[in-house]
């Protein structure tokens, strides 16, 4: 909550990854929670190997972070922001 409230108050932006397109991969990312045992997770071994979903990106290639020059910017409902506010 706080971090989105960080966001919008510094009119920051979040880049998401397409990478399932770039790797041809289903379910790749860049970071993965593996649900450890701890303050926040109180799974047993079974529960965490079902819930870890996403397979952690293994070769980095530099077209990952080619961007277009207009990127598209959404509304927190999904709509698109239009382009002539500052990136």
């Amino acid at each position: 909550m706080w971090f989105v409230y960080f966001m919008h108050i510094n009119k920051l932006y979040s880049v998401y990854s397409n990478l399932d397109y770039y790797t041809g991969l289903n379910r790749t990312s860049l970071v993965v929670n593996r649900i450890e045992p701890g303050l926040h997770c109180k799974l047993d071994s079974d529960l965490r190997k079902q819930a870890n979903v996403s397979q952690l990106l293994s070769v980095w290639k530099d077209e990952y972070v080619v961007f277009p020059a207009k990127i598209a910017r959404l509304h927190w409902d999904g709509s698109r922001l239009p382009d002539y506010r500052r990136y």
